[in-house]
């Protein structure tokens, strides 16, 4: 079908013709004739790069036109940001496009929203919903992209939300994108939704299994990529491998010419500049970059994430070697998608991985507008392998997706904010909405009653909620607890071990930072054998410093490996920098940082809950111990770091010159304070002090 065909009002048509569409690809006509224009759910499943965003621009101008709002979730930060800048073309019509993705705490929401279109996390939208339901008001459709991740960690807040609005807009129309998936009528089914499916791709893909030894048969695939002057996604199992990789391709290979190595030096300069002191690591991927290569991992900076993929959507890189994570990331395609390991690493040892992640890896293959035909190869190290993994990726049958839902940290996390936001105030109405969910669908409310009985008395013995007679209902702790959006166990464990603190007014960084990792959210540090006993000598020196005595951690399976975070944390505390830590404890920046993001929301809740309880020390320390992870300073910067424009490394040398606090600075030489901040810098901050 041609655009101009479509039954579209014709400013839409206009703005997507401004884009270069002329033509619609054939699920996107599909989802035009289906009745989904008349506002039923859809559920569209096709291969990646087959369309689907486009399919859902096509529904919400529907929706627009009537005069309501499309709320467009989506389960990365980078994938938002992403999309958000995709739908800003519609600024043009007099539409407002919002982005919403981060800080977690819905009490910060007042009134009405200000959107037309909505491009969110799913976990903020969440958030955004447990308090402040009238933001959604109005809204006509909620596309729920990558919904196959139902079958992931992150899953269960895909269902839930789901089920909320059902709940909150039974009007709402329900756009579903996945990828193929096993079972894509069953998810058609719950959302009583008209259901899409399609191997349609614009560009064809052929798939092939080469036989040889790994890094020579890559070798020799990269070099019929190059000589086509095309570019080579390379997915493998570990940062390691990526890094590994990249390096000896950029070594290897001559990829590049002297143009593109003119701008790659630049790039070079910024990756390194990504940091005030750059790790190995760091000088690692930008000297891969000067070459033509990268890594991509979650190791690696945002800023340096950006600059790499921007650099291969340029042209400049020809090829990228990544972990999984970049197959559900943002749209990066290339004419080959190389997938050397197909086994990675699990409790169970090294196991192949599902033929959906496959298939989402070698969807990066082939470059609509750009390439006729794409590539994806496997490397096998035998004929026999080779006709395994022939059965299994390429003829085998992609699996079901099922719900993580019922388990019960994450069943607990939901019950109290199901019960905190008002969408249930009784025991029946708790499992009907529950039963509602895509956990409930496939097995049914019975399998789960007895679990949510068990989660409501503990939700009760902490008082996060109270029953009067057959009514549910938060207690202003539990509210808070479901607006901070943190697991009620951690909550309950913050709120014991706060009290204990303040009891013995024990405030030490150590035990303030060892209760933090004591957390659902926080991932913590593998403990290596040869590091248990430096740890428990450690442990044992700390002692008096923690908020449990070590005879407690007799039986905690995780106590080291909170030990050893903690101690970490405390690094970054004491302004030990992202160098330094990478070469104690081999942590990249871009864990660290994840890390530190967490540990300062949790920080941030500590306070908070705190707070509710009159807790006034532990409030207070709390709230410093969020800031010191914030900016990774010693308490003695706080001052200093809270003017715009000073971070860590500026404040450390303010003090260092004598210029400890706001009223040194408005009494210290002008001279002097641009020969250490710079004259831009210094103009600003005398500004912001008013000067």
């Amino acid at each position: 079908m041609l655009l101009h065909e479509a039954p579209l009002e014709k400013r839409f048509i206009e703005i997507l013709k401004d884009q270069g569409i002329k033509e619609l690809y054939p699920p996107q006509e599909s989802a035009l004739k289906s009745r989904a224009m008349q506002g039923r759910n859809l559920v569209l499943a096709t291969p990646t790069a087959s369309g689907k965003t486009l399919a859902a621009e096509i529904l919400m101008a529907r929706i627009l036109g009537q005069g309501k709002k499309a709320v467009y979730v989506v389960p990365l930060r980078a994938l938002a940001y992403e999309k958000f800048i995709e739908f800003k073309k519609y600024e043009t019509l007099g539409y407002t496009i919002r982005l919403e993705m981060g800080d977690l705490d819905s009490s910060k929401y007042r009134g009405s929203s200000d959107f037309d279109i909505l491009v969110t996390t799913a976990e903020k939208c969440d958030s955004i919903l447990r308090s402040r339901q009238q933001w959604f008001e109005n809204t006509g459709i909620l596309v729920m992209d990558e919904i196959h991740l139902i079958n992931s960690d992150r899953g269960p807040v895909y269902e839930v939300l789901i089920s909320k609005f059902r709940k909150l807009s039974p009007e709402m129309q329900i756009l579903a994108l996945s990828a193929t998936i096993g079972n894509a009528k069953e998810l058609a089914d719950w959302l009583d939704a008209e259901l899409i499916e399609s191997d349609w791709r614009p560009v064809k893909l052929t798939e092939r299994v080469e036989v040889g030894q790994k890094h020579e048969k890559l070798k020799e695939l990269m070099q019929k990529s190059l000589k086509g002057k095309g570019q080579t996604l390379i997915f493998v199992n570990s940062r390691r491998s990526a890094e590994s990789v990249a390096e000896k391709l950029g070594q290897e290979l001559n990829l590049i010419n002297d143009d593109e190595s003119e701008e790659l030096k630049k790039i070079k300069k910024r990756i390194l500049s990504a940091l005030s002191s750059p790790t190995y690591q760091c000088k690692r991927l930008a000297s891969c970059v000067e070459k033509g290569a990268a890594f991509h991992h979650a190791g690696i900076t945002n800023k340096q994430r950006t600059l790499v993929e921007d650099a291969f959507k340029e042209g400049l890189l020809k090829a990228i070697a990544a972990t999984p994570t970049l197959a559900a990331g943002v749209n990066l395609p290339s004419r080959t998608v190389i997938v050397r390991d197909l086994k990675r690493y699990s409790a169970a040892g090294l196991v192949y991985i599902p033929v959906l992640e496959y298939k989402q890896q070698v969807g990066r293959a082939g470059r609509p507008k750009y390439d006729r035909e794409g590539f994806a190869m496997m490397i096998a190290k035998t004929d026999e392998e080779k006709e395994f993994l022939l059965e299994k990726y390429i003829n085998g049958e992609i699996e079901q997706i099922t719900s993580r839902l019922g388990v019960e940290p994450v069943l607990r996390f939901h019950v109290l904010a199901s019960i905190a936001s008002g969408f249930t105030r009784t025991n029946d109405s708790l499992i009907e909405f529950f039963k509602s969910t895509f956990f409930g669908h496939q097995y049914g409310a019975g399998v789960f009653e007895s679990l949510i009985e068990r989660i409501l008395k503990k939700l009760e013995d902490w008082d996060f909620i109270q029953k009067e007679n057959e009514f549910l209902i938060p207690t202003p702790l539990g509210q808070r607890i479901s607006e901070l959006y943190i697991d009620p166990m951690t909550a309950f464990n913050y709120i014991s071990l706060l009290q204990v603190a303040e009891q013995q007014d024990l405030f030490e960084e150590i035990g303030l930072l060892e209760m933090l990792c004591d957390s659902a959210e926080l991932p913590l540090s593998y403990v290596k054998r040869g590091e248990e006993q430096d740890l428990w000598q450690k442990a044992s020196l700390a002692e008096d410093k923690l908020l449990r005595g070590l005879d407690e951690f007799d039986l905690d399976a995780n106590f080291l490996e909170r030990f050893k975070t903690a101690k970490i944390l405390q690094l970054w505390i004491n302004e030990v920098s992202e160098d330094a830590i990478f070469e104690l404890h081999k942590i990249a920046p871009g864990i660290l940082y994840q890390r530190l993001q967490i540990a300062e929301w949790l920080a941030y809740s500590g306070a908070e809950l705190s707070g509710i309880l009159k807790m006034k020390k532990s409030s207070k320390e709390m709230k410093k111990l969020q800031e010191r992870l914030k900016h990774g300073i010693k308490e003695e910067l706080l001052k200093l770091v809270r003017i715009k424009g000073i971070g860590r490394a500026r404040a450390r040398t303010l003090w260092n010159s004598g210029i400890k606090s706001p009223v040194d600075i408005k009494k210290a030489d002008k001279r002097k304070l641009k020969s250490i901040l710079g004259e831009k810098v210094t103009e600003n901050v005398l500004a912001e002090l008013n000067i």
